[in-house]
């Protein structure tokens, strides 16, 4: 799962808009829509403002998955 689809994930499952969590953040609706849609990486720092406003640890984004092969 890729990290844009980390956060609409976690945003959907707590019933928020893009527009909502912009709000949240002092981020804006079309930013919120790049990083959802992989457009870029944001840095570290918003990363923890988007854990923050989406109710998890700031490391949440940063762990990977691991697969069993």
């Amino acid at each position: 799962m890729t990290l844009g689809n980390k956060i609409r994930s976690r945003r959907e499952e707590l019933g928020l808009t893009q527009v909502e969590l912009a709000e949240r953040t002092k981020l804006t609706q079309g930013y919120i829509s790049r990083v959802e849609g992989d457009a870029f990486t944001p840095k570290a720092t918003t990363l923890m403002v988007l854990a923050f406003a989406l109710d998890l640890a700031p490391n949440a984004f940063l762990k990977e998955e691991r697969r069993v092969s």
